[in-house]
Order: structure tokens, then C-alpha cells, then sequence
């Protein structure tokens, strides 16, 4: 790393279509970020899921810093594990870093990063879930026994319901979208994440209802354990503008709102597995929207492969 000052921004990377997605990632920071304040890490945390070679001879002629280390021993079928491990691996075997940004593989950015929100005072930036989901509303939500069993179980005060969803609007307990935290000046948080994630895991509570694709009940567990240690440095939240960690997806359900952000001002988008269906990225835009360089440049792109079809979300 050349300077404790810089961004460290860490992402996940394993053979198939993350693969895929992390080669679109690289190119969107090296398109919209200066490369001299930036430094990139993709890691590979499963010893069976490694990207294969062409893709690591791609990590190397773009200055990605590739951390081909097995940590994910206990949760193999758990990828999403893989976060927690490669943020906490990282932040203790690089204690200089002072600025790190855990995003995840299916995000871009579109444009340069906000200059003041380079700050060196210690922040914790995040955005809220997109949905409700296993979140709580009040005391009365069917998931509140949830939640405070959750705090309980770690001896915390339960936040009240205070932060706004993004896409369907419910004001619920402090609980945040994973696939975008930024830690400034926070030593020791990611380290918290994963023991907090682990206690929540050996502790079998479980949001009910919520199982992942693979048939477990580790689904949003990540996000719960985050909200639990987001509570524990709560003088330092800030929550990022709409431009951040966008739910692209959404955009034809959300673009009417009043001062909704416009395609040309966002800064990074989530959009999932989307960007792989050929009609998605004219779907979500406008006739305005198709006459930016962020569009032109993302066009150019598109569609990443295996390509894949049927209905949008919206």
C-alpha cells in the first residue's frame, strides 16, 4: 500500500460469474477513481472456488492486490462468510489502514467518490437495507422478539426504529445493506463484525423465515450482525447519500420520487445478478439517461455472461 491515507477497498472474487463481476468492478474504479488514492484487494477465501488463471493475470495487470488465503474453513457453503472474513483479515494484518471499504463483487462505480467524504475522522459509512425484509418496525412487528433476542444475547440496548428502508419505505430498527461499509479511523470494527457475526451463528437465533438460495437459514445474517456492530460505534454513523450503494434494480419504482437521484450522479449502484440480461441496463434507463458517459460507458460493457433472461423486479 503506498499510503495508510488511501482507500483500501476489498471485494470478493471466485471462479464463475464473480469472476466475471470482479473484472467489471476493477474497471469501473479504474475508470472513476484515482488510482493514486484507491488501492485495490480482491480476495479468495475458499480453497476450491479460486478464479482461474486469465482472471488472476487480469488482478495483476490492473494493480489488484489478490489474497488467495483460505479462510473460509467453517462456512464452505456459506459464501456470503467470506465478507466477514476478508474484511476482519485484512483490517488486523493492516493495522496502518486507516480507510477501508468493504463492497460487494456486484457493484460499480460510476463516478468519482464524494472528496469530502474523505475524512479522517473515525466513520462509519453505510446505507439501509433496501427492504424491510427481517427487519422491525416496532414492538409489535412479528419480528421483534427477533431483534431483541438478538441485543439481548449480547448484552446491548435495541436501537429504536429509526432509519428508513430505501426502496419500499418502512422506518424500522437500525439495520443496513452489507454490500457497501465504509470504516474511517475505526480500528478494530471489521474484527467486531466477524465475532459478532460468529456469536449470532453458534447462538441459533434465526430470523424466521429468511432462508439463503442454499437452503440455510444464514440468510441476512451477515446484516444482522452488522446492525448489532454498527450499535456499538453508533456516535460514528453516517449514512451515505442515495448515490451510494444505488439498488439499480429498483430505479423504475423509484426514479419519480421527488429529488430522486439522476442516472448521470451515481456514484456506485448494486445491481445484482441483472447486469448478465441484455435488456436490464436500457430498462432502467431513460431516453435522457442513454445520452450520459456513464451510460455509454456501461453499455460498452454490457451484457456480462452466462446471459441470462425473464422478468425484471420492476
Amino acid at each position: 500500500m503506498k499510503s495508510d491515507k488511501q482507500l483500501n477497498i476489498l471485494f470478493c472474487i471466485e471462479q464463475d460469474i464473480l469472476e466475471t463481476q470482479a473484472c467489471l468492478f476493477v474497471k469501473s474504479c479504474q475508470h472513476n477513481l484515482d488510482k493514486d488514492s484507491a488501492s485495490l484487494h480482491a480476495f479468495s477465501p475458499r480453497e476450491n472456488n479460486q478464479p482461474d488463471n486469465e482472471t488472476k493475470q487480469f488482478l495483476i495487470q490492473h494493480d489488484v492486490h489478490h489474497h488467495a488465503k483460505y479462510l473460509n474453513q467453517e462456512f464452505l457453503d456459506y459464501p456470503i462468510a467470506n465478507k466477514l472474513l476478508a474484511c476482519a483479515d485484512f483490517e488486523k494484518n493492516n493495522p496502518q489502514a486507516t480507510r477501508i471499504l468493504f463492497v460487494d463483487t456486484d457493484t460499480i462505480f460510476l463516478n468519482p467518490i464524494n472528496p469530502e467524504l474523505m475524512t479522517d475522522k473515525p466513520t462509519l459509512y453505510v446505507r439501509p437495507v433496501d427492504n424491510k425484509g427481517p427487519g422491525s418496525e416496532s414492538k409489535e412487528d412479528k419480528n421483534d422478539t427477533f431483534w431483541k433476542q438478538v441485543f439481548k444475547l449480547f448484552n446491548l440496548p435495541i436501537p429504536d426504529p429509526s432509519l428508513t428502508t430505501t426502496v419500499r419505505p418502512s422506518t424500522i430498527r437500525p439495520y443496513y445493506n452489507a454490500g457497501f461499509i465504509w470504516v474511517n479511523n475505526i480500528p478494530g470494527f471489521y474484527q467486531q463484525w466477524l465475532q459478532d457475526f460468529l456469536t449470532i451463528v453458534k447462538s441459533e437465533l434465526r430470523p424466521f423465515g429468511y432462508q439463503s438460495r442454499d437452503g440455510d437459514d444464514f440468510r441476512c445474517l451477515d446484516q444482522v450482525a452488522l446492525a448489532v456492530t454498527a450499535s456499538r460505534f453508533q456516535k460514528y454513523i453516517k449514512i451515505l447519500p442515495e448515490t451510494y450503494n444505488y439498488p439499480l434494480p429498483f430505479r423504475p419504482y423509484m426514479k419519480d420520487r421527488d429529488n430522486h437521484p439522476a442516472f448521470k450522479d451515481l456514484v456506485h449502484i448494486h445491481y445484482h445478478k441483472w447486469f448478465q440480461h441484455p435488456g436490464f441496463l436500457d430498462h432502467v434507463t431513460s431516453e435522457e439517461d442513454r445520452q450520459t458517459a456513464q451510460y455509454r460507458w456501461l453499455k460498452e460493457q454490457l451484457p456480462l455472461h452466462p446471459t441470462i433472461d425473464g422478468p425484471f423486479k420492476c
